[in-house]
């Protein structure tokens, strides 16, 4: 998956001039902050901030925010597949970063109006703003940015679409069902829930699942039921996006490849139920001598499904499916 060009060139102006080793160093330094304070139960540990100026959020921008926008992008893609016909009118992205889930919402649902941008990062907000702003599409330049601690008290309308991507995680415990009640309180249809795809972040995103199917949402994606999720404690459901990697990226991680894999997990709940699905492909298939194994999560529970060349209408199926497809 490659960043819609707009975004590309924004990101390319933003670290246009940028010293590859002071970016490469920044970004390993925060990342290794993100490491140790995600999922933990109070948070980030005491007087660590994420990013803590302009060299952070630039670093940002080169390490994590591609990879976010196409992990949101996935899960929007998979959303709009269950929900055919629902285009949201207006977004909420709460701990918003640099905007990357919005730039995410408008590349899948074109006709998005208004965003509403909630961040508490000074540094990610300016940067942020001056992205949004080099875009051609309404929403994104005339986005409203504002700065609150998600934590504390903060008031705004409702809205068709609500995300909170890679957000739950930075926060204590104690403050990330408060945080979902809320969400899911100013959603008029949607909320989109998205966190690292590791044993933690998928921990989080079970957690808000069960909330809120005990609050009446319906589970829109990933799942194909509404019932409780059959996997066991000791495994963890999760997605996997590949992306290009631009040399800004290549140089904030000293890497080679010119791609990379981001591993996610995500929960999408609406006000309405979403078109029903047979089942959810849960691992890369096993391609085998004459067979394919699909690991499944289905309306019935999980279930390995073996195909092979005999069922030839399903095997056309197995042989183009992928890991996250629905079917």
């Amino acid at each position: 998956m490659d960043p819609p060009n707009e975004l590309r060139l924004a990101l390319d102006a933003a670290l246009r001039g940028a010293d590859h080793a002071e970016l490469r160093t920044t970004s390993a330094a925060l990342s290794q902050r993100y490491r140790a304070g995600h999922g933990a139960a109070d948070g980030p540990p005491e007087g660590v901030g994420y990013v803590r100026n302009p060299a952070d959020a630039a670093a940002y921008a080169a390490y994590r925010m591609p990879a976010t926008y196409a992990a949101v992008s996935a899960a929007m893609g998979a959303i709009a597949a269950r929900l055919p016909g629902w285009t949201p009118r207006s977004l909420l992205d709460a701990g918003a970063g640099l905007s990357a889930a919005l730039w995410a919402a408008t590349e899948i649902w074109e006709n998005l109006g208004d965003a509403e941008l909630i961040e508490s990062e000074p540094a990610m907000l300016t940067l942020g703003r001056q992205l949004t702003a080099r875009s051609r599409h309404s929403a994104l330049a005339t986005a409203v940015w504002r700065q609150a601690d998600l934590t504390k008290s903060w008031q705004t309308t409702q809205h068709d679409l609500v995300s909170a991507t890679y957000v739950l995680g930075e926060l204590p415990e104690i403050a990330r069902g408060p945080l979902v009640n809320q969400l899911w309180a100013h959603s008029n249809q949607l909320l989109l829930l998205v966190e690292p795809g590791t044993p933690q972040g998928w921990a989080i995103i079970r957690a808000a699942r069960e909330q809120l199917r005990a609050a009446g949402a319906s589970i829109v994606a990933p799942c194909p039921h509404q019932g409780a999720c059959p996997l066991s404690t000791d495994d963890w459901c999760h997605f996997s996006q590949r992306l290009a990697r631009s040399k800004a990226q290549r140089a904030s991680k000293g890497a080679d490849r010119g791609y990379e894999d981001e591993k996610f997990a995500y929960v999408a709940v609406a006000r309405t139920p979403g078109t029903p699905i047979s089942a959810r492909v849960l691992r890369r298939p096993l391609a085998r001598p004459g067979r394919i194994e699909l690991a499944l999560c289905t309306p019935a529970g999980l279930r390995r499904e073996i195909v092979t060349r005999t069922d030839r209408e399903h095997w056309r199926m197995a042989r183009s499916a992928e890991w996250g497809d629905a079917l």
